[in-house]
């Protein structure tokens, strides 16, 4: 199974998928997701959990590389506007990189949920969720927010994509060590 990334309108992500499941149905063995982070939010005093869209914009398709061509022609006529991204005409998957990378942030369930850290000097160590051992790739992070800011490759060049993370504490380093 390879994925696919598909450009729709913006705000448009979830009923694109609705769409694009009422016509593929049991046709080909496809899925479609539209992948999501969570994160804290401060709404009327109450710290509550939120998601919004990983990638704004985008609706990843998991399908055989043998029926590509099918799923093509079957999405067009998906009333949404949809593109399927492609190199000089030709379908093109995510790399296995690209793939391996968003699954491992995801998960099965295409979430990103919060992820914990402890602030080490200066830098975040990451103690528990999918940011863990992704501590080299977070490039910003907004305490204030409680979202880190990670750098990946997707479509084939360097991404940023907003991801929650809620830094718990602070350990200082004494001078010896």
């Amino acid at each position: 199974m390879r994925t696919y990334a598909m450009q729709v309108a913006t705000g448009r992500e979830s009923k694109t998928v609705e769409l694009i499941d009422r016509v593929l149905g049991h046709a080909v063995a496809a899925r479609c997701f539209v992948p999501r982070f969570q994160f804290q939010r401060k709404v009327r005093g109450a710290w509550t959990l939120q998601e919004e869209l990983l990638t704004p914009g985008y609706v990843y398709l998991t399908a055989k590389k043998t029926e590509v061509a099918e799923l093509a022609e079957l999405l067009r006529r998906v009333p949404a506007m949809t593109k399927l991204l492609a190199t000089a005409g030709k379908i093109t998957p995510l790399t296995q990189e690209e793939t391996a990378w968003l699954l491992a942030l995801t998960g099965p369930d295409h979430v990103v949920e919060p992820s914990i850290a402890v602030a080490e000097s200066d830098r975040i160590r990451v103690t528990d969720g999918p940011l863990k051992g992704f501590e080299a790739q977070i490039k910003k992070i907004d305490r204030h927010k409680r979202l880190a800011y990670v750098e990946g490759r997707l479509f084939g060049r360097p991404k940023v994509v907003k991801v929650g993370l809620e830094v718990v504490g602070r350990i200082e380093r004494g001078a010896d060590g």
